[in-house]
């Protein structure tokens, strides 16, 4: 019997590494606007970009994208979205 294809609906389970990944971004998110010093300090939020873009670049391209549903993907790219050629779970 051969297996057919069947897309997964479900999201991928972010893994250990990758929640850390999340929580010290939003950490240091958090610590930069909780402090209305260190938020209106251009240089830190310039500091701020060049250290963390990498890394909010990598979360938001690949493993949030990745963690998303199919209905979800749907909902930001609109209705036509085919996850054939657009998206790819791991």
């Amino acid at each position: 019997m051969k297996k057919k294809y069947m897309r997964k609906k479900y999201m991928k389970i972010l893994n250990r590494d990758e929640i850390m990944e999340i929580y010290l971004l939003i950490e240091e998110l958090n610590d930069i606007f909780h402090d209305p010093d260190r938020f209106g300090n251009i240089n830190i939020i310039q500091k701020f970009g060049d250290e963390y873009y990498p890394t909010i670049h990598k979360l938001y391209y690949e493993t949030l994208w990745n963690a998303l549903t199919i209905d979800q993907r749907k909902e930001i790219l609109g209705e036509d979205y085919d996850h054939k050629i657009r998206g790819q779970y791991d």
